[in-house]
């Protein structure tokens, strides 16, 4: 199921709401789902993965289709995401909503409307509210990270000792009453840590559940300001400018890996494009993509 089939032209925001959380809270109870584990596939999930199997955490999922996941639900296969630019982006609404405020509008109602209640918290703040003694770390690309923000800052005031037990790793900065709790990640620590871009969040939880189980810490923020200290030394990475291409390039380039492998994704030729050499806007490329396949007999 995808959400660019629920908003295609000016659906009102209220009604794709209403119109996706109806759609797929009946698909689960009437269809045949899937372990909410075995769903989602990539190196950022298989690390996540990895994490659950060799340290004693719990891991829940962070979805813009379907809220806040316990990572043992039983889910079908949907297409939404918080990032811009994709057919099965969550619109911004910008006539009626400032930025990307939707967003956090967006993860309120789905994460209030779940079809998980009677099961588990379905939101950050229920989840505090449950586990007051637990520690957290939310990992995730910036978008993400400002869908659920309200989320997390209503439920500080239930945990025992906010600073010692949260940690938010992300890419960027962050509203500014969560500040105190953020990781900010760097392309140098991708070196470091000899991951991709598209890993380094997933990556630094892994390292920091690592240091903070082996050595039965209790202090998620003494350990996040030691690592930055540490990091602070890490060398400049190198970064390889691709060869800037025209647009009829860009053309070209698509036809030719679509001849050769008809089902491939824009995220994946993307990928092929610049591990080529190549450069060009990622929005433009994406829209050249589905322009020609969408052209395609």
């Amino acid at each position: 199921m995808s959400l660019s089939q629920f908003s295609s032209g000016r659906t009102p925001s209220n009604v794709l709401v209403n119109s996706w959380c109806n759609a797929l809270n009946e698909a689960i109870s009437t269809s045949a789902t899937v372990c909410a584990e075995d769903l989602y596939k990539g190196g950022h999930w298989a690390t996540a993965k990895a994490i659950l199997d060799d340290y004693p955490i719990d891991l829940w999922i962070l979805s813009a289709g379907l809220g806040l996941l316990h990572h043992k639900d039983n889910v079908v296969p949907y297409k939404a995401t918080f990032a811009v630019g994709y057919d099965e982006s969550i619109p911004l609404y910008s006539q009626e909503y400032v930025g990307k405020s939707f967003h956090r509008t967006w993860w309120k109602e789905i994460t209030n409307r779940s079809i998980f209640k009677s099961k588990h918290p379905t939101s950050i703040v229920e989840l505090m509210k449950k586990r007051k003694r637990d520690y957290y770390i939310i990992c995730g690309s910036p978008d993400y990270i400002n869908a659920i923000e309200l989320d997390i800052i209503n439920g500080l005031e239930y945990l025992v000792d906010a600073k010692k037990q949260l940690l938010i790793i992300t890419s960027k900065k962050i509203n500014g009453r969560l500040t105190t709790y953020l990781f900010k990640t760097n392309q140098n620590m991708a070196q470091w840590l000899r991951c991709n871009m598209l890993m380094l969040n997933i990556s630094v939880a892994k390292y920091i559940v690592k240091e903070f189980t082996s050595k039965q810490l209790n202090d998620l923020n003494e350990l996040s300001q030691k690592l930055k200290e540490e990091l602070k030394e890490l060398p400049e990475r190198e970064v390889k400018k691709g060869i800037r291409r025209s647009p009829e390039e860009v053309k070209s380039f698509i036809l030719k890996i679509m001849e050769k492998n008809p089902g491939i994704s824009a995220t994946h030729a993307l990928r092929e494009f610049r591990d080529s050499g190549n450069s060009f806007e990622e929005k433009r490329f994406r829209a050249e993509f589905m322009a020609l396949r969408e052209a395609k007999p």
